[in-house]
């Protein structure tokens, strides 16, 4: 009787182990937390640049410096963000989910005290470009990536809520800074912010190894491939960042690029740029002017909760990535007649559609890394497209501000802004259909993971269940 007791809480153990485990990969209690702790991230590292829009402002009259030069601390923040992202994939690798989010938190805290002491603009370009630009590299892709191995039927409206957290952010840190920035000074409001920034520990706390719920003995035949491919330095740099993705999936590629141009060049400059841009057109006192970028962040928000909705509305008709190309095009077409907008309502007005089509794009970016890539690849996908957007980011900040410099107008920086946005969106439209032909090549196919019926209608009946609703 013991014996047949013993074996029923065997079976009873291996029961409970194995519940957890479907209910996780299938959403359940710890992939719901795992999507808390995602959102968490995102509120801080997704919207934390663009909401530095008050601090650019101080910071430049602080130390009396130009435009042009004042927009490398943003220039340098983005492009190591993004730059080094691929990093992110390797940590992961090595460490996990949970320490890598960790590690980025310590390293991004320690960027916003020492800012607090910075003795010349120069010494920002480090704290702030440098360290917390590091620590971001290494946070963003992995709080992006684990909702793939947590989340299989519902991952676009999971990706939706924890991508809303950027919006959030935006929402709340510009008048929280502001506040800030009135009460304390800007290096005070730096030193609280380094505060703010350490809650991204509840968030590693959250994040759970995949392969505690899923374990496997060995690895991946493709894992295997790449690991006795590896003969140089370069060669094992490029398979453990997952370069090769670029060449297998040529569609991919194009949308990095034209990523990389519109996003990178064409966007990155934007928020901060906005408020200076209200400064200097006096169409509101600071604190009205700050409120700007909270009406950019609710947009962005909004655009974002409505993805799910537009992917199972078009799901018929088109892909997440020709969804994403238009808005693209939409949002640089907003920059292009935002000279338009003369009066505090009509610049409202301005930010908030600016901000809609801007959600949509940055929210629905991992949808198309996992309809191309596959779920495994998200984080390696996410952090290659930011590694693209590095260098357009380090070009357009400055060259926007260098733009109002000469020119002394900030309208002429939004036609710079505008047209690349929609030179990007435009590049996807053309090279897509071309670059899925050759990917059909390539493989001697006819359904091909970037341009698969299937697998596009497998995502939108996702979305579809949700609402009760089936194609």
């Amino acid at each position: 009787m013991t014996n047949s007791q013993s074996s029923k809480d065997v079976t009873a153990a291996d029961s409970e182990d194995s519940t957890p485990d479907s209910q996780t990969r299938d959403g359940g209690v710890v992939g719901w937390l795992v999507v808390l702790g995602s959102l968490i991230c995102h509120i801080f590292v997704g919207g934390a640049f663009q909401a530095i829009g008050p601090l650019f402002v101080v910071i430049q009259s602080h130390f009396d410096e130009t435009s042009a030069r004042t927009s490398w601390i943003i220039a340098f923040l983005v492009s190591v963000e993004f730059g080094l992202a691929p990093i992110s994939n390797v940590f992961v690798k090595k460490i996990g989910f949970r320490m890598t989010v960790l590690l980025g938190t310590i390293i991004s805290s320690t960027g916003y005290f020492i800012s607090a002491f910075a003795p010349t603009i120069e010494f920002l370009y480090l704290s702030i470009g440098l360290a917390i630009g590091l620590g971001y590299a290494i946070i963003l892709p992995a709080c992006i990536g684990i909702k793939a191995f947590f989340i299989k039927k519902r991952f676009p409206i999971a990706n939706v809520l924890a991508g809303s957290g950027a919006g959030l952010g935006v929402f709340i840190f510009p008048p929280l800074l502001q506040t800030l920035i009135d009460n304390y000074g800007w290096k005070g409001a730096v030193i609280v912010f380094s505060a703010l920034n350490a809650q991204m520990g509840i968030a590693a706390a959250l994040f759970r190894a995949p392969e505690e719920h899923n374990r496997s003995a060995s690895k991946s035949e493709e894992d295997v491939k790449i690991a006795k491919s590896s003969r140089t330095c370069l060669t094992s740099a490029v398979d453990t960042c997952d370069f090769w993705l670029l060449k297998k999936f040529p569609t991919f590629a194009i949308f990095v690029l034209a990523t990389g141009i519109s996003d990178g060049i064409g966007y990155q400059g934007s928020p901060s740029h906005m408020l200076a841009r209200a400064k200097t057109k006096h169409i509101g006192s600071i604190t009205d002017i700050s409120l700007l970028v909270s009406i950019f962040g609710l947009a962005t928000i909004i655009g974002r909760l409505v993805i799910p909705i537009l992917l199972y509305l078009t799901g018929k008709y088109t892909t997440s990535l020709k969804l994403y190309s238009v808005a693209i095009v939409l949002s640089g077409t907003c920059n292009l007649f935002s000279p338009l907008a003369s009066n505090y309502g009509g610049y409202s007005t301005y930010a908030f559609i600016y901000g809609l089509f801007m959600g949509i794009v940055m929210g629905i970016r991992p949808q198309i890394a996992r309809d191309i890539l596959g779920p495994e690849k998200v984080t390696a996908g996410i952090g290659l497209m930011k590694f693209c957007i590095a260098f357009g980011a380090l070009i357009g900040p400055p060259t926007g501000g260098y733009i109002y410099d000469v020119t002394d107008e900030y309208d002429n920086s939004f036609y710079f802004y505008g047209s690349l946005l929609v030179f990007g969106g435009l590049m996807i439209l053309v090279l897509e259909p071309l670059t899925t032909r050759r990917q059909r090549t390539l493989e001697g196919v006819t359904n091909v993971i970037v341009d698969e019926p299937c697998r596009y209608s497998v995502s939108f009946l996702e979305v579809a269940t949700q609402t009760g609703e089936k194609h």
